[in-house]
């Protein structure tokens, strides 16, 4: 159902007076009243209104809803031939976001964990980025930890956080800053956690593993990549982009594929899609890496993984891994404003393993768009009936005489 407002048409109205009054472009009033008016209402530009009493026209809000999306979804995300998507630094700029992962074999859902996290981009350094990683508190399925190990783990991990990074222009970690704060952190919290949670031998194969694990930057470093968040929110989109606006690169097993759509999105978003695949392999006696079924790698022929359809759940049998996301980028900085896909692995011959990821930006307002000129303050919005009553400016002799 079209929604619309009428204008009661006063003496003199042109179309054009009409439009410049509202706010909204004089071909925009005329073909909306055209399109749905009798046909003995039709209006031309230039001409006096003398038989029509109502101008019809658009609701305000959806009006102003559709211009800015028409806007927007014809914006091109890349305005020259070079196609480098890249991080570009604003001052104090802080994300916020939910994020539920979901934990599957074989389809079949495991464990589901969701928590809120906050991204801060502090500076920028020789081509780098450093931010600071807020994590909050993590639910299991919906709960907060609750036996003795889980709340354990949990409150030693609040030691790594906030954690600062160091991120190359590609969008990947290149180090961690703030190392020894949190070996100072957990050299504070480690005697109240050890007489809170006293003896066992799987505490302390807790504590040891975990103090092994900050005992350097590259071990902290390796443990974070493994985890879901860190590998696929700091995964290097930030890449060049070729003339269809597409990017692949190979390593020994893996094969990805990125490309990025033309336009911005209705809501100015920047829409990047993520493939990649990894091979199952091994070595000959000559150290030849070969594929499981013998052949050399090097004779492998390419994927075409632009027309790849990926399904959670499923692998193809020559393949151990493969991943399918979909980034959705602010378009003034390149940050993330969403994350949603999925990684297949193989566990075993007959089982599958699914970690399905969902990241958005909560809490973000963006910035109001004016599209039109300021309506006048004349014209009230609320009522069905635009401009009832004929407003007239006051005469010298009105004015004079006081009425």
């Amino acid at each position: 159902m079209i929604r619309f407002k009428k204008y009661k048409v006063q003496r003199g109205d042109t179309i054009e007076k009409i439009a410049s009054k509202i706010g909204i472009p004089v071909k925009d009033v005329r073909t909306f009243h055209n399109q749905h008016c009798e046909i003995s209402d039709l209006i031309e530009f230039g001409l006096p209104i003398r038989f029509v009493e109502y101008i019809l026209l658009p609701d305000l809000k959806s009006y102003v809803d559709s211009k800015l999306s028409e806007q927007k979804a014809l914006k091109k995300v890349f305005s020259n031939s070079e196609n480098i998507l890249r991080l570009t630094w604003i001052k104090n700029v802080k994300h916020e976001y939910g994020t539920i992962i979901q934990y599957r074999e074989n389809n079949r859902l495991k464990n589901k964990v969701h928590f809120t996290s906050e991204v801060e981009f502090l500076r920028e350094q020789d081509n780098h980025f450093i931010v600071k990683l807020q994590i909050n508190q993590v639910y299991v399925n919906d709960k907060a930890p609750n036996l003795v190990i889980e709340e354990f783990a949990s409150e030693i991990s609040k030691v790594l956080y906030p954690i600062v990074l160091c991120l190359t222009d590609r969008g990947a970690i290149h180090s961690i800053l703030n190392v020894e704060d949190i070996q100072r952190r957990w050299k504070d919290l480690k005697p109240s956690i050890l007489k809170y949670y006293k003896g066992g031998n799987v505490i302390q194969r807790l504590i040891y593993s975990f103090e092994k694990s900050i005992g350097s930057e590259s071990l902290l470093r390796r443990s974070f990549e493994e985890h879901p968040f860190f590998q696929i929110y700091f995964a290097p989109i930030y890449q060049n982009h070729s003339s269809d606006l597409s990017f692949t690169s190979f390593g020994i097993q893996t094969q990805t594929f990125q490309s990025v759509d033309e336009f911005e999105t209705a809501t100015s978003k920047i829409c990047v899609r993520r493939k990649e695949i990894v091979s199952r392999a091994n070595f000959n006696k000559d150290l030849e890496l070969l594929d499981e079924y013998g052949k050399s790698l090097e004779d492998r022929k390419e994927i075409d993984l632009r027309k790849k359809e990926f399904e959670m759940g499923k692998l193809e049998d020559e393949i151990d891994k493969n991943l399918n996301f979909e980034y959705k980028l602010h378009h003034d900085n390149k940050t993330i404003f969403s994350v949603t896909g999925f990684v297949n692995s193989r566990s075993s011959n007959k089982t599958i393993s699914t970690v399905e990821f969902e990241t958005y930006a909560i809490n973000y307002k963006e910035k109001k768009e004016e599209i039109l000129n300021p309506v006048s303050g004349q014209i009230d919005w609320s009522l069905e009936v635009i401009n009832e009553k004929e407003i007239k400016e006051p005469g010298f002799w009105e004015g004079f005489w006081g009425r």
